[in-house]
């Protein structure tokens, strides 16, 4: 598989918190913190940030290593497997969970009529073919999802400030800190999908370029990622009140039914529909693969394909297992999914990563900037999009070897050619 940079895998973890959080996420918090939504976001932010670095010096102390690969090393063959499969378990009922808030929103809000099976097919298909194609196709897709998806919700909380009544703000402080701590228990739960998918992904990532800097960008993502879910808070609060906006279940998908402009700029919530969906597809998609690659590890395959059906097969019954109706998916997206992400994407992680430095695993960061040094010694030019393992040959090798293969065949061709002339001329002597 070709090499991804870390913007491409920073990418894909926007993707996966915002498609999952724009439209449950706002209400959600609002129901415990009302007007001080926007504090909640503001302090989850804060605490998601340290968790991601935790995530990130775990990756970079084992380069070109999966979450896979490094509990194994940390846990030994039996145990480590043990957490893969519990790991690929988590991803998989956040795959069917998805898919699940996907088939309440369509049928509850645009197609009451169409079954939900009927939709729960179409999608799963859609996400074989995702899975099946691998890493690269997921998270080069999303390379043009993600931006437009972004641009669509600045969009809408833009144009819908003509209908905000920016008193719904205030008063700040009035649920108290024990509101503000549950809603920021929230946010930080939906950001803490961040270092799951750079646990999973980073190792695809080349040594030369996981540079310091990585550093800087994944606390620019926690920022930026927050900063759009402190943008849907104020948004939606600003528009309908705290009181309604925890009684609406989608209030961003009707802050945009709202827009209207002149008279002529309405229906915007098309396109937010049509976006959301295309960003459900990815975050469902993801979390599908993340899930074969853990059971791809266990099970000791080295192609991803050979396990995509059967892995995939089984969103056909799990989203209708885990959640039955529509309060048993606010009920996941309120007690179970929000625990399982701070355990599986901060907890555990910070837990591998201390582990790992006191049992001396891994690389330094002193280490780490040597073997770039030396890759860079050995390849001075970009090998980007070199096949794992590969390394860039001089084309100019094998036509040499061409050369003097083809040399060597024209000399042993005059050497009988010369031979048969000699033995003519003895011939005709005789």
């Amino acid at each position: 598989m070709k090499k991804l940079v870390a913007g491409e895998v920073y990418m894909l973890s926007i993707s996966v918190v915002l498609s999952t959080a724009v439209l449950y996420l706002p209400f959600i918090i609002a129901s415990v913190a009302l007007q001080d939504s926007w504090l909640a976001v503001i302090l989850g932010t804060a605490v998601a940030i340290p968790f991601t670095l935790f995530a990130l010096a775990l990756s970079t102390r084992f380069p070109e290593k999966g979450l896979e690969e490094i509990i194994e090393e940390l846990f030994g063959k039996y145990l480590g497997r043990l957490l893969a499969v519990v790991y690929a378990l988590f991803f998989l009922y956040s795959s069917a969970l998805i898919i699940r808030q996907l088939e309440e929103f369509i049928v509850l809000s645009l197609m009451p009529e169409t079954p939900p099976l009927a939709i729960r097919i179409l999608f799963v298909l859609i996400l074989f073919m995702g899975v099946y194609e691998g890493t690269l196709a997921i998270v080069r897709t999303n390379v043009y999802v993600m931006p437009v998806g972004a641009f669509v919700i600045v969009a809408v909380i833009g144009l819908a400030t003509t209908q905000m009544n920016f008193d719904n703000l205030t008063p700040a402080f009035t649920v108290g800190l024990e509101g503000i701590l549950n809603g920021g228990f929230f946010t930080t739960a939906w950001l803490l999908q961040i270092p799951m998918v750079i646990l999973i992904f980073f190792k695809f990532i080349e040594i030369a370029k996981l540079k310091p800097i990585v550093k800087t960008e994944s606390v620019f993502v926690v920022i930026l990622t927050g900063g759009a879910l402190l943008l849907g808070a104020l948004g939606t609060i600003a528009s309908f009140g705290p009181r309604l906006t925890a009684d609406i279940l989608y209030p961003s998908f009707a802050m945009a039914r709202i827009i209207s402009i002149g008279g002529f700029l309405e229906h915007i919530e098309v396109t937010f529909v049509g976006v959301w969906i295309a960003a459900m597809f990815m975050a469902g998609t993801a979390y599908c693969f993340m899930s074969i690659l853990m059971i791809t590890w266990v099970l000791g395959f080295k192609d991803t394909k050979k396990i995509s059906f059967p892995m995939a097969a089984t969103l056909f019954y799990l989203p209708a297992a885990i959640a039955t109706d529509l309060s048993s998916v606010i009920h996941q997206l309120r007690v179970f999914f929000p625990t399982l992400c701070v355990i599986f994407g901060g907890v555990l992680p910070f837990a591998f990563l201390a582990l790992a430095v006191v049992m001396n695993k891994g690389i330094s960061p002193k280490e780490l900037s040597e073997m770039q040094k030396e890759q860079e010694n050995k390849n001075p030019k970009d090998n980007f999009g070199a096949q794992d393992g590969d390394i860039a040959e001089n084309p100019q090798n094998g036509d040499n070897g061409q050369n003097q293969e083809d040399g060597n065949n024209t000399e042993e061709n005059d050497d009988e050619e010369s031979q048969s002339d000699n033995d003519k001329d003895d011939s005709s002597k005789k």
